[in-house]
């Protein structure tokens, strides 16, 4: 599939499949190349079958969450991220992408919960605290949201993105008569 040799790559799916029905990593990896192919319809029984061979792996909901967000379900696709998440809340990558998830799907007091629980898993990430500044800015928790922005500053203090998005969080607090931190 790297080498975009997509029918060999097709065909040595199929062989592994054969071989062995329930190898959860091929469905879903044959999954992906169906998806890649256009045979949307086909990729989703394969997501849909690695997730019935082991109902309790959450990578599983994963891939799939990530299939429906390119297909535009995003509420599908934010069920999906959740119950990854909820089957394997110590994994960062599980729990990041699921709050991302729901914030696509504009659930954001649901994505402000697991942005939380990402930035606990890694309390020093400064992608983490940015994006949970970002959830708590959007949700009007505004001094919260100053707090986690300053933080990703503390860990990557050219980063242009937490720095813009601050400046606007202190011009709405400003406004509103809230004491920020730079003043």
């Amino acid at each position: 599939m790297r080498l975009n040799k997509v029918s060999e790559a097709e065909h040595w799916y199929l062989e592994s499949l054969r071989s062995k029905t329930d190898h959860i990593p091929a469905h879903l990896t044959y999954g992906k190349l169906l998806t890649l192919t256009g045979r949307k319809s086909e990729a989703e029984r394969y997501f849909l079958k690695a997730i019935q061979l082991d109902p309790t792996k959450g990578n599983c909901y994963m891939h799939y969450g990530q299939f429906l967000l390119e297909e535009g379900r995003v509420l599908e696709a934010a069920e999906m991220a959740k119950k990854a998440a909820e089957l394997e809340s110590s994994e960062f990558d599980v729990v990041f992408n699921a709050a991302h998830m729901l914030r696509q799907a504009s659930l954001n007091e649901a994505a402000e919960s697991y942005y939380k629980m990402a930035a606990e898993l890694r309390p020093n990430y400064p992608a983490a605290l940015m994006n949970l500044g970002a959830i708590l800015h959007l949700n009007g928790k505004l001094e919260e949201a100053e707090a986690n922005y300053l933080r990703a500053l503390q860990f990557k203090p050219d980063d242009v993105i937490t720095q813009s998005n601050l400046r606007k969080l202190w011009n709405i607090m400003e406004k509103q008569g809230l004491k920020t931190s730079k003043t």
